[in-house]
């Protein structure tokens, strides 16, 4: 794990943002279970999932109480496990780090986004949770009141497959996925960092390409939005240049089957392309991220089906 934090007692009030779609932590308990919540990006006070960690698992929408079981086949919980948790599209699906989930989870209804999570400290007063996390924490004031990460996003050079502690998590394939960059043919070329191979990979030409020399994006400033084709709102972000003029390349996501890939934005040829299994993929309806800096313009217009979620 990138910047690890390990969570007390006292941690039992604080959010940690998430709006990657994905979050990885260990647990361990000496109860049966563990449980962790997913809320609303628009309103803190709105959960919308509650997940059981144990044997089984659950998971409950809390909109509609609609709660379904999974075995997880984790006997021993009193051991550090480590999971990772996904959700896109109102699927969310939990698996142990570099294994296929073992929870599918599928909400029937449209949801708000999800923008936080929070973690219970305990099962029972008799029974303490430890959890390490790696999400930079989002402290809360009192009810009405936020406060939001300052830190702006940026490139950080990876050093001895270290991750640098505020990598930005860019997707799952089931683990979690970074952007990245790396210099490719005259370009300055976003892709995914994927740590299990301790290499980046770049869309470029028609194939995935693997570099050895790479930066991560780090910071916790910046959003997704949906969007299609060259429609870019003004705050995204700025990942790479193109080698046609020095055109400005974005970073952009989409789900490939069941995994969440980043690439990047090409607006001269109006798609995104997305490194994945040795092939540049390219899609015309993805995810872009963006900055909150100033105000989002509505990228789409709005008779079209395509939403921001």
């Amino acid at each position: 794990m990138c910047d690890s934090k390990v969570l007390t007692k006292d941690d039992r009030q604080t959010m940690y943002r998430a709006t990657s779609g994905c979050v990885r932590f260990k647990m361990r308990t000496t109860g049966t279970y563990a449980e962790i919540k997913l809320i609303s990006y628009q309103d803190f006070n709105l959960g919308l999932y509650k997940i059981t960690i144990g044997e089984p698992t659950k998971v409950m929408s809390l909109l509609d109480n609609n709660e379904q079981s999974f075995p997880s086949g984790i006997e021993n919980l009193a051991e550090y496990h480590e999971f990772c948790v996904t959700w896109y599209s109102n699927k969310l699906t939990i698996s142990l780090l570099g294994q296929e989930p073992y929870v599918k989870f599928n909400d029937v209804y449209n949801r708000p986004v999800v923008g936080y999570i929070s973690y219970r400290t305990q099962s029972t007063p008799e029974h303490p949770v430890d959890w390490i996390i790696e999400i930079s924490p989002v402290l809360l004031k009192p009810i009405g009141e936020k406060l939001f990460p300052s830190e702006k996003l940026r490139w950080v050079r990876m050093i001895d497959g270290v991750l640098p502690p505020d990598a930005m998590i860019g997707g799952f394939e089931p683990e979690p996925t970074y952007i990245a960059r790396a210099e490719h043919n005259n370009s300055i070329c976003p892709g995914k960092y994927v740590p299990s191979t301790r290499r980046a990979f770049v869309p470029w030409g028609h194939m995935e390409h693997p570099k050895e020399n790479f930066e991560i994006l780090c910071g916790f400033n910046a959003n997704w939005m949906k969007t299609r084709a060259d429609h870019i709102p003004r705050n995204s972000f700025v990942g790479g240049f193109s080698e046609i003029n020095n055109e400005p390349l974005y970073i952009g996501r989409a789900m490939l089957g069941c995994k969440l890939v980043p690439g990047k934005v090409h607006v001269h040829y109006k798609l995104c392309y997305l490194p994945f299994y040795g092939q540049e993929i390219e899609v015309d309806i993805y995810e872009i991220l963006v900055t909150p800096d100033q105000e989002s313009e509505y990228p789409i217009p709005r008779h079209s089906p395509i939403y921001m979620f």
